[in-house]
């Protein structure tokens, strides 16, 4: 991953929009605002009743004496004393003094005035009623319980939106049949029933302790704001009026919520999540999210991966066997589509949603009612030894064939045919030829021999050989995909040279035999008579030389593209400078096709049996150890780095590796018998692919820079 990818990911991650805590906060502030709605409603509830009987005329007679003024964005208002006339002793102290319209008032004056049951003011006699007060109360009150029922309402509409569409329910509905006492007592029905006597793979579920933490302080939060309100109410109202109880009914009905979140609080802390793994299947037991045992037999598992779930678009769904939006380290892919036994939301456990609704999609990983998945994401403890024993547990039933060549049966096997000629001439090549063909090429002029394979008399063509004066025979592959992807019934072969020369056209029974160690000189096609092995070519004066692979038939086994392939090095400085050497596998029968200019150079091959017995001791190395020139296997883990050709064993858990290559060096993916079965990547920089524990690599190209890197480690921290 480069780096503004890296920084990319970590600004989605981490964005505002994706807090694990909205909608929590978003109920806690919705809660806030409903208790400020409540005591406006009451305060309003109070100022209109006082102001509608200022505006008849009712309540106690007295004298209002005006004490002090207050002003505030050019309004001013008295407040003072009101005694009351008809009640001795009735004396009400800083109330304010409304409809007194515009007397001057000084301070210490008197006026008449009514006390019309109002804790915040008394009213003039005769004078008009003020609604403004009450109104501003009002809309305070309107405006804080829209807004706190609008946030509280998101949370729940988000909640609502995980549930599955309705045809999927009706299916799982379908599926689960009605409520029956066979039901009840179906031993999937609860988990102490449904484990099994023992577990092929030891399997822990995780929780997270901070996010579980974080669910239990939110709903003390909800709890705490509760038993404040209750304070509040007790400290300030002595009387519980109708408006009083009509503004707090909803603090019965979030009372009643609250149960309901506290039960599957305990039920999250006290009932921890199982799984076991069974010789056939794998059993998951999760009271919160499932209303029965799960069980996912082994047949139905396509693949084991190790970290969080697929960044890219992938075919079915994903599901997050957990109740938090948490950091997933285990992802099961099946073969074909899952139901999940999920549960309804309710008993409470729509509490645990609202900690994954942090984007527009709520829907996304929830496990729903008769909602088909595909990956089934999962967080247990120690993922990566899991990871690597489940993958083990899913090949128990694989039966793998290594790949084998087919036996030679070659159209010119035991066929011979020489071309002789001088200057430049055309050698035909007639008839269809459904394998590759040797040329063995012979200069005896003074000049350089050149031979191009062209698809007709006057192509351009691709060269196939050149060999300067005197040197030894040359012995390449003609194939005819080197210049069409159609089948030929002809072919031209155009030789150039000074002098004389002779082309001779067979099968594949003329290339060198070898079982361990050759050498030689210029281009030629050796035949590999002994078992799978790790080859180390090498050239000593460090010139340009490639390899390619081919089968007995002389197919190509990775396209047209060579497997080593390293180009002039600078002069060397002296003689005791290391040779230039490049390593690659060699499957049993393989003919190996060298092209060098005139440059001597050495194979040797050892066994794989041999080249790999002390994998496990290297791969605690991670890669320290340089590639020695026997031809060793490279074991990692986590990441390996090199800078030419080399075959790698990977030790780590199922999942994603990142290789970088630039545009050097390609990657093949190879069998238990070193045959390349696929390429996994080309040089044209960065690719993802999926590797299993013990998958056999081959790094194709040349000299420069390449590495393989847990792509997991570079995405995530856990």
């Amino acid at each position: 991953m480069s780096g503004e990818r890296e920084v990319d990911w970590a600004a989605k991650r981490y964005s505002v929009e994706n807090l694990e805590c909205l909608a929590l906060i978003s109920m806690l502030f919705g809660v806030w605002l409903l208790m400020v709605s409540t005591f406006a409603f009451i305060g309003v509830a109070g100022e209109i009743a006082a102001t509608r009987r200022a505006e008849r005329g009712e309540g106690v007679p007295g004298t209002f004496t005006a004490l002090s003024q207050t002003c505030s964005r050019g309004e001013c208002s008295w407040s003072g004393t009101f005694t009351s006339a008809s009640l001795p002793g009735y004396i009400v102290e800083d109330v304010d003094l409304r409809g007194r319209g515009d007397r001057p008032i000084y301070a210490g004056s008197t006026f008449p005035a009514r006390d019309v049951g109002s804790v915040w003011f008394v009213q003039m006699e005769g004078g008009p009623p003020e609604w403004g007060v009450p109104g501003g109360i009002g809309l305070l009150a309107a405006v804080t319980g829209v807004a706190g029922v609008g946030f509280n309402a998101a949370v729940l509409w988000g909640v609502h939106g995980t549930r599955a569409p309705r045809a999927a329910r009706r299916r799982q509905a379908g599926e689960r049949g009605g409520f029956t006492l066979r039901a009840l007592v179906d031993r999937d029905r609860w988990g102490w029933s449904a484990r099994p006597g023992s577990s092929t793979v030891r399997v822990k579920i995780a929780r997270s302790k901070g996010r579980t933490l974080g669910g239990v302080a939110g709903l003390l939060s909800l709890v705490a704001s509760l038993l404040l309100f209750g304070l509040v109410w007790v400290v300030f109202n002595g009387k519980i009026t109708w408006a009083e109880q009509v503004a707090a009914s909803w603090v019965l009905l979030f009372a009643l919520v609250l149960v309901g979140v506290a039960v599957q609080t305990l039920r999250l802390m006290l009932v921890r999540p199982r799984m076991w793994v069974t010789d056939d299947e794998i059993v998951i037991w999760d009271a919160v999210l499932l209303w029965r045992v799960l069980r996912i037999p082994r047949t139905a598992i396509a693949g084991v991966r190790y970290g969080d779930e697929p960044r890219r678009q992938v075919k079915g769904g994903v599901a997050h066997l957990t109740p938090f939006r948490e950091e997933l380290n285990l992802v099961l892919r099946m073969r074909d589509d899952l139901s999940l036994p999920a549960r309804r939301l309710r008993w409470g456990n729509w509490f645990w949603v609202v900690l994954i609704l942090k984007d527009l999609d709520p829907k996304r990983g929830m496990p729903q009612r008769g909602r088909p998945v595909r990956w089934l994401c999962l967080r247990v403890k120690e993922p990566r030894r899991v990871a690597i024993d489940l993958d083990r547990w899913l090949g128990k039933g694989e039966k793998l064939s290594p790949s084998e060549f087919a036996s030679v049966d070659h159209s010119h096997y035991g066929t011979v045919r020489t071309h002789r000629g001088a200057g430049g001439a055309r050698v035909k090549i007639r008839g269809p030829l459904p394998q590759p063909v040797l040329a063995e090429f012979v200069n005896e002029g003074p000049g350089t021999l050149r031979a191009l394979l062209r698809r007709t008399e006057f192509s351009r063509g691709a060269q196939v050989m050149a060999c300067g004066p005197g040197s030894p025979p040359a012995m390449t592959v003609l194939d005819d995909r080197l210049v069409s992807d159609k089948a030929l019934t002809k072919r031209f072969l155009y030789v150039e040279s000074d002098g004389r020369w002779t082309v001779t056209i067979s099968g594949p029974d003329r290339a060198r035999e070898f079982t361990e160690s050759v050498t030689g000189s210029g281009p030629d096609v050796l035949s590999y008579q002994g078992p799978p092995g790790i080859a180390v070519v090498s050239c000593p004066d460090g010139q340009f030389h490639q390899v390619h692979l081919h089968g007995p038939n002389l197919d190509a086994l990775h396209g047209c593209d060579p497997v080593v392939s390293t180009a002039a090095l600078n002069p060397l400085p002296d003689d005791d400078s290391p040779p230039n050497w490049s390593t690659f596998a060699v499957p049993a029968q393989a003919v190996l096709r060298v092209r060098a200019a005139d440059a001597h150079w050495q194979i040797d091959v050892t066994p794989l049996d041999q080249a790999d017995v002390d994998a496990p001791a290297q791969a605690a190395e991670e890669g320290t150890v340089p590639v020695p020139p026997t031809g060793r296997v490279r074991p990692f883990e986590h990441s390996i780095a090199g800078d030419r050709t080399a075959v790698v064993r990977y030790l780590g858990p199922p999942g994603t590796v990142l290789f970088r290559s630039g545009d050097v060096f390609g990657l093949l993916h190879l069998d238990a018998t070193l045959t390349p079965i696929r390429t996994l990547a080309l040089p044209d920089g960065d690719t993802e692919i999926q590797l299993r524990p013990q998958t056999l690599l081959q790094v194709t190209g040349g000299r420069g820079t390449w590495s393989l890197q847990e792509a997991h480690n570079l995405y995530s921290s856990g």
